[in-house]
């Protein structure tokens, strides 16, 4: 899995403390997980011991194939929601496969926590928030894995989403809210972001 296991676990934990945590054991071998602003889903078998573990600690158990739950801290009854949480994100991306985006060098000051700029080829600027740039991870794939391709979405879709082989990372897309991100955006509409080492000059 090319995620961060400390970032992913803090984020099942605030989902199941917060809104809900909902995660879906499909019949077809995936398993899909998500929160608020993210969802993934990974290959059954590859879903690794950390997580699960995780999952455990704030569930108790994970879900049979076939069975899917919304679990929300100090609700017994979990609401059974099978067909709901699983997307076929990696179809989703063959269809974005041409839309690449790429972390830039460039961190937004928000309310609320701070928000992460990609740029796409033509120059075109999303904003998620800064916690999936650390989420990301591709030196933690394992044997099995490949490394995951550059992010894909494009103006119809309100999430970016990485792939690799074996599973799917989906990050929704922050709207602009304050007056500042519009000017700014606007003023680096033509700018890449993306920027490189300055050559020395000899």
């Amino acid at each position: 899995m090319f995620v961060n296991d400390n970032v992913l676990k803090r984020l099942i934990k605030n989902a199941w403390k917060g809104a809900g945590l909902h995660i879906e054991h499909t019949t077809e071998g995936w398993f899909a997980m998500s929160g608020f602003y993210w969802f993934i889903e990974v290959d059954d078998q590859m879903l690794s011991n950390k997580i699960k573990a995780q999952i455990v600690e704030c569930i108790g158990e994970l879900p049979a194939p076939g069975e899917g739950y919304l679990y929300i801290k100090g609700h017994d009854d979990q609401m059974e929601i099978p067909g709901t949480t699983y997307r076929n994100m990696m179809t989703q991306y063959d269809k974005l496969s041409d839309k690449t985006y790429e972390f830039t060098n460039v961190l937004v000051k928000a309310k609320n926590g701070n928000l992460q700029i990609l740029e796409g080829l033509d120059h075109n600027k999303i904003m998620v928030p800064e916690w999936a740039a650390d989420l990301i991870d591709e030196d933690a794939v394992k044997e099995g894995e490949t490394k995951p391709e550059s992010a894909a979405s494009d103006n119809r879709t309100p999430y970016i989403i990485w792939r690799n082989n074996v599973m799917a990372i989906a990050v929704f897309k922050r709207d602009v809210r304050y007056e500042g991100e519009r000017e700014f955006l606007e003023a680096v509409e033509d700018v890449s972001l993306c920027w490189d080492f300055v050559e020395e000059e000899d």
